[in-house]
């Protein structure tokens, strides 16, 4: 039996960077059930950093991770974790009012943006129809990130603190006994008087096996496509592509272009795969808002984007069990606000006060509570893409 002060259980960006928090104050063990970490949703991510994608809450997350990316701690890491890219975020007639909305939001907390026509935006990205849409907004601080080399960064300083990283290692039970967890995988028993709950799709799963109650924080699939551009073209000064109703992104990636229907198809976790009607609606949705042709799908996979219904983050203390921590429902949004959900859940699990750059953004412990209303109710209803509540 292998003791610690706190156990993490998941490995991908979310569990890999709350270790890394925690491992500042307590010895740390990290269980992963695979047999290597980030396999899953982190490994899968179109993985840039932009302040005006995604819900409120977690935009402003990924404001309060920008410095961290942007500058990583001394011997984080060996290369840049973010390269530039830029985010171009196209609107309908009926959405130019929510988009500059969005943009005076964005300028608030300390960003660069600029509104243009559909037809100005070609200078971002030429291959656009600029006739399907009505104005544009450039968020020229948008940047890539180097997932791999963050996760690693995250895992190599955990290890260099005395944690300990464990694959293979299931949790097949999860029981809690006076001020202690047991955790019990084919690795082993480990006991820590917190648990924090990074499962990504599982974290039902996990939460079922401590013996708590439903919480409404369930997993979708998200499909990608991947396809030659066009001849000639230079993608590489490409932006980051998004309508803002959310039916589709595309961004340059290795050469080639990766492009996603934002598909929610609710799921069982598992190792998801590509939908066959997905591939085809993505396709469609370049052709139909581009000039590009699709000739052939060079790669295709399939993710789990796992969400609350009001796609916030869930973060905090269970309301039934303080020291049983989530970090969950990120929703796509992991990686790039995971630096500051990370920082956020820590002061949870250490019972501090929420850093002081992350409430200065509104970010309370009841708006991302696991115990507001809408999590704790299974009857709430599901979240739905494309709806302009993710950008209120």
């Amino acid at each position: 039996m292998e003791t610690a002060d706190f156990i993490v259980i998941g490995a991908g960006i979310a569990g890999a960077s709350v270790a890394y928090e925690l491992s500042l104050g307590g010895k740390v063990v990290v269980l992963e059930m695979e047999s290597s970490a980030g396999y899953h949703s982190t490994g899968r991510s179109a993985a840039v950093m932009s302040e005006n994608y995604g819900p409120a809450l977690w935009s402003r997350l990924v404001t309060a991770s920008r410095a961290f990316l942007e500058t990583p701690p001394e011997r984080f890491t060996d290369v840049p974790l973010v390269t530039s890219r830029g985010a171009l975020f196209l609107a309908k007639s009926e959405e130019q009012a929510q988009l500059t909305e969005q943009a005076e939001e964005l300028v608030r907390r300390g960003a660069s943006v600029e509104l243009t026509t559909a037809d100005e935006a070609l200078r971002f990205c030429p291959v656009l129809r600029a006739s399907e849409f009505a104005s544009a907004m450039y968020e020229q601080d948008c940047k890539d990130i180097d997932t791999d080399a963050l996760l690693a960064g995250y895992l190599k300083a955990l290890r260099a603190r005395g944690g300990r990283l464990v694959t293979d290692a299931k949790v097949e039970a999860l029981t809690h006994s006076g001020e202690t967890w047991t955790a019990t995988t084919p690795r082993g028993v480990f006991q820590a008087p917190i648990v924090v709950n990074a499962a990504g799709g599982w974290v039902q799963e996990i939460a079922a096996l401590a013996g708590l109650p439903y919480r409404n924080v369930v997993p979708f699939r998200r499909t990608a496509v991947v396809f030659d551009p066009p001849v000639g073209s230079a993608i590489h000064s490409w932006p980051m592509t998004f309508d803002v109703a959310e039916t589709f992104y595309f961004k340059p990636e290795a050469g080639r272009i990766m492009v996603s229907p934002v598909d929610m198809a609710p799921s069982d976790p598992c190792d998801a795969q590509a939908d066959e009607l997905e591939v085809a609606i993505a396709i469609d949705r370049i052709h139909r808002f581009t000039t590009m042709e699709v000739q052939r799908v060079t790669h295709k996979w399939g993710g789990l984007r796992t969400f609350a219904p009001d796609h916030e983050p869930v973060i905090g203390r269970d309301p039934e069990q303080p020291s049983f921590i989530w970090l969950a429902g990120q929703g796509g949004n992991g990686v790039m606000g995971g630096a500051a959900a990370a920082r956020l859940a820590a002061s949870f699990a250490q019972g501090a006060a929420i850093p002081a750059d992350i409430a200065a953004l509104g970010i309370t412990a009841e708006n991302v509570s696991p115990g507001r209303a809408c999590v704790v109710d299974p009857a709430a209803d599901a979240p739905v893409v494309g709806t302009l509540e993710a950008f209120e």
